[in-house]
């Protein structure tokens, strides 16, 4: 399942609606369907959980290689990321300052 459009600009979504899109991606992910983010501005990332719970992991980055995996993950992997994601949710936007487009540096107020 590939992440909607969004109202803005190709290649312009920010790092909350990435994250936010990813995020109900993974709320979706059953048998038979899928979740990806990235995409927009190269490299990205796509899950796609088979019948029997296996998952199908691509890795692509159009201007250098891609990646294809299947694994069985354990049992709790789903909800472990999840709560990786919110943490990262937590921390991003304390801990990382993007000084230009695309560029980003870790804040000089990082908690160390």
């Amino acid at each position: 399942m590939k992440v909607a459009a969004s109202a803005t600009k190709p290649g312009s979504r920010s790092r909350r609606q990435d994250l936010d899109a990813w995020q109900h991606d993974l709320t979706q992910l059953a048998p038979g369907k899928g979740a990806t983010i990235g995409g927009e501005r190269g490299l990205s990332l796509d899950f796609f959980m088979h019948e029997d719970r296996t998952v199908s992991l691509m890795v692509q980055d159009p201007d250098r290689m891609s990646l294809a995996l299947g694994i069985g993950p354990q049992e709790t992997w789903l909800q472990d990321h999840q709560q990786r994601l919110e943490h990262v949710r937590e921390t991003w936007p304390s801990e990382v300052v993007e000084t230009a487009p695309m560029a980003y540096e870790w804040s000089p107020n990082r908690k160390r």
